[in-house]
C-alpha cells in the first residue's frame, strides 16, 4: 500500500497477519510499488514501514518449497531485487522499523539509507536459526555499518537486538520514542525531500557500489559532478547562496 504526504511516499508492507514475512504476493506488490516511485519524479522521498506493529519477519517459510531448489532461488532472486530497488532509487528511502526486522526484514531495513527504530523495535540476523546464511545483501550492507568482526558475530550467534542497542551500534540511526517512530521518519524524510535530488541520486549510486577504491571514488565524483554543475538545481542553489537565502530544489 502506498500513500503520499507531500513529497513523502510512505510504503506499507501490509501482511500483519504474517508480521510482514515475503510472501510471492506481497514481494510481487512492494516490488511493482518501487518501481512505481523511481519514475516518479513528484515524490522526493520515502518511507518503508510495516504494518500490525510488525516491520518484516523475512522470509515466508510455509510458502517455501524446500525441495525445489530451482523454485526457492526464483524466488530469493524476486526478494533480492527488492533491496535492488532500494538501493538504486534516485530518492532516499527511509526505514520506520517498529516491532522485529528478523531475517531477510533485517535485510531489508539495513538496503534503506536512514534507519528510525523505537525502543521496541528488535533485529536479528535470524537465518542461521533455520540453517540458512544471510541473503538480501546483508553480507555486504552489515559490515558497513558494524566491524567485521561484530557483523560475524550477529550472523552467525542471531543475537536479538533492541532499538536502544541498535542504535548504540549503528544499526539503526535514529531512536525515536513508541509509538512515534512513523512520524520521527515522516519528519526526516521531509527533510531529505527539502535536498537536491540530482545530489541524493548521485550520493546514493556511489554508495551503493561500496567498497570501492580511493580511485574508483575519485572517478565516480568526476562524473557525477560534471552532471550535477549543470543542473538548473545547481545554479538555482548558487544564486540562493549568494543573495544568503535557503535554496528550494525543483529536481532539474
Amino acid at each position: 500500500m502506498v500513500e503520499r504526504d507531500g513529497a513523502v511516499a510512505l510504503v506499507h508492507l501490509n501482511l500483519p497477519a504474517k508480521r510482514n514475512a515475503l510472501t510471492a504476493a506481497l514481494v510481487t506488490a512492494l516490488t511493482s510499488a518501487l518501481d512505481g516511485l523511481a519514475s516518479d519524479r513528484s515524490v522526493r522521498a520515502v518511507i518503508l514501514t510495516g504494518a500490525g506493529g510488525a516491520f518484516c519477519a523475512g522470509g515466508d517459510l510455509g510458502g517455501m518449497d524446500a525441495s525445489d531448489p530451482l523454485a526457492a532461488t526464483a524466488m530469493l532472486r524476486a526478494c533480492q531485487g527488492i533491496v535492488r530497488r532500494i538501493a538504486t532509487l534516485p530518492q532516499p528511502v527511509v526505514a520506520a522499523v517498529e516491532g522485529a526486522a528478523f531475517g531477510a526484514g533485517f535485510s531489508i531495513a539495513l538496503a534503506c539509507d536512514l534507519v528510525v527504530v523505537a525502543p521496541s523495535s528488535r533485529f536479528c540476523a535470524a537465518f542461521g536459526k533455520v540453517g540458512l546464511m544471510p541473503d538480501l545483501g546483508l553480507l555486504w550492507s552489515l559490515p558497513q555499518r558494524v566491524s567485521l568482526g561484530r557483523a560475524r558475530e550477529l550472523l552467525m550467534l542471531c543475537d536479538v537486538l533492541g532499538g536502544e542497542a541498535a542504535v548504540a551500534e549503528r544499526i539503526a540511526d535514529v531512536l525515536a520514542p513508541d509509538g512515534q517512530v512513523l512520524s520521527t521518519a515522516l519528519s526526516r524524510a521531509q527533510r531529505l525531500a527539502e535536498a537536491a535530488p540530482g545530489a541524493v541520486a548521485a550520493i546514493k549510486r556511489v554508495l551503493a557500489a561500496a567498497p570501492q577504491s580511493l580511485e574508483d571514488v575519485l572517478r565516480a565524483e568526476e562524473v557525477g559532478q560534471a552532471l550535477l554543475i549543470t543542473t538548473a538545481d545547481h545554479g538555482a542553489a548558487r544564486t540562493a547562496f549568494f543573495e544568503k537565502r535557503a535554496a528550494l530544489f525543483e529536481g532539474r
